[in-house]
């Protein structure tokens, strides 16, 4: 647990700021950075994929394209390290009555590694402007299913979100505490897991402002085919006024997709203002 702590100060802060231009039109700074380490051996990979840059896939037809990164290919430490697939975040920037950030994929130990990882995945987005308001609520919820795990000592999920009232894409600013739950000893049968909605109150001014998301995945392998594997989902969401009901838990409850949890809260709230 003391050496998971250790990795989250030490990628609290993102030191990169990309501008994105879409259509020749200004837009916010959106950004995936990633570290996969391998705690056995000391190794680290970190890289970063940015909103249009040449690893973001999205079709750029989809509705809402410019507020989704979808991650092409597969970022591996080594021939038989850890593997991460199938990133994708959404967003529904500049926000409505709710600002919402999702991020989903696949963290897979390959081969017959015995090692022990650490990954961080850390999703930023500047140019919120709304909701605002003298008060609001900063809320993180994360779920995945796990197999093949082992359950060593310190292996978890954990998650926790930023308000960065500065609009920079760096996790800094008022902050919901660490969730986190252990990944236990699974078989090939697959084992879903969620946490409880961790929230923060904030002062959402002033506007714009960023959002930040940070995932951690420590998993070990189990040194066998098929090894050990995390299919995770977080999502965080800023809202005005008093603290939102936990739709988002039980959305993840019934194993949806992190962008159906995101496209349901919002449909929640539009029909509460009607």
């Amino acid at each position: 647990m003391r050496r998971l702590l250790g990795h989250i100060a030490s990628f609290a802060v993102v030191g990169i700021l990309l501008a994105t231009t879409v259509a020749n039109e200004a837009k916010a700074a959106y950004i995936i950075s990633i570290s996969i380490t391998d705690l056995t051996t000391s190794t680290t990979t970190a890289f970063s994929v940015a909103k249009g840059g040449p690893n973001d896939v999205t079709d750029p037809g989809t509705a809402n394209a410019a507020n989704i990164i979808t991650v092409g290919g597969t970022f591996n430490t080594s021939a038989t390290g850890l593997t991460l697939t199938g990133l994708n975040s959404v967003t529904n920037n500049p926000g409505t009555s709710i600002a919402t950030m999702s991020i989903s994929g696949t963290a897979a130990v390959v081969g017959t590694s015995t090692d022990k990882f650490l990954v961080t995945i850390t999703t930023s987005q500047t140019d919120f402007t709304s909701p605002t308001g003298p008060a609001g609520v900063l809320a993180n919820s994360e779920s995945s299913t796990i197999t093949n795990t082992t359950g060593a000592a310190g292996d978890m999920q954990s998650v926790k979100s930023w308000y960065n009232p500065a609009n920079t894409i760096a996790a800094a600013g008022p902050a919901t505490p660490l969730g986190s739950y252990p990944l236990p000893v699974t078989g090939t049968t697959p084992l879903s897991l969620s946490s409880p909605t961790f929230t923060a109150g904030v002062s959402v001014a002033p506007t714009p402002y960023a959002l930040v998301n940070q995932v951690m995945i420590q998993i070990t392998g189990n040194g066998a085919t098929p090894n050990a594997k995390d299919v995770f989902g977080s999502a965080t969401t800023l809202t005005a006024g008093a603290i939102p009901e936990p739709a988002s838990i039980v959305l993840f409850l019934t194993g949806m997709p992190l962008p159906l949890v995101v496209v349901g809260l919002l449909r929640r709230r539009r029909r509460a203002a009607a």
